[in-house]
């Protein structure tokens, strides 16, 4: 086998066994449409991603961090003062509308949602979820948008500048 020959081999099973980047994790789309089904809210049922449902939504961590934020605050609102989830405080007349989920790992994945809000052709927003497989199920590990790039790191620094100021 010539050199010629021998690099096309290995660069064809290289190929063959190196994952698609843009492969979809299996279930991961089915949960972030599942989730983002439930915006708008019907009227008079509101989805409560950091109420009842908390556990459905978001990574163990990132509800350890959401809890953080909400007790630091002392019955106040804390740094968290809507629904990362939609973006939002209130998602009347809002549309999102899940673009990709592609694996990022063998138990993480990444979702791009747009969001259309109810002020014209500006109100238009990408909302990337970072995702992670829990115990067999896919929640959310960390939320991106425009104006903060990662819940999680800001719910970190929020926190830590809240606990100094005691």
């Amino acid at each position: 086998m010539g050199l010629k020959t021998l690099a096309v081999a290995v660069l064809a099973a290289a190929a063959i066994s190196a994952p698609a980047g843009a492969a979809e994790a299996p279930g991961a789309r089915a949960f972030v449409v599942w989730l983002y089904g439930h915006y708008p809210s019907p009227h008079g049922h509101e989805f409560e991603s950091l109420g009842t449902q908390i556990g459905r939504v978001f990574h163990p961590s990132l509800i350890a961090l959401i809890r953080e934020d909400s007790r630091l605050a002392g019955g106040e609102v804390g740094a968290l003062d809507g629904d990362p989830i939609c973006d939002c405080q209130d998602d009347s007349g809002t549309r999102f509308a899940v673009t990709t989920v592609r694996a990022a790992g063998p138990a993480r994945a990444v979702a791009a949602v747009i969001r259309h809000g109810t002020e014209g052709p500006r109100d238009i927003e990408t909302i990337t979820l970072d995702l992670a497989l829990t115990d067999g199920h896919w929640r959310v590990y960390d939320v991106g948008t425009k104006d903060t790039p990662s819940l999680r790191a800001y719910l970190i620094k929020s926190n830590e500048e809240a606990r100094k100021a005691r």
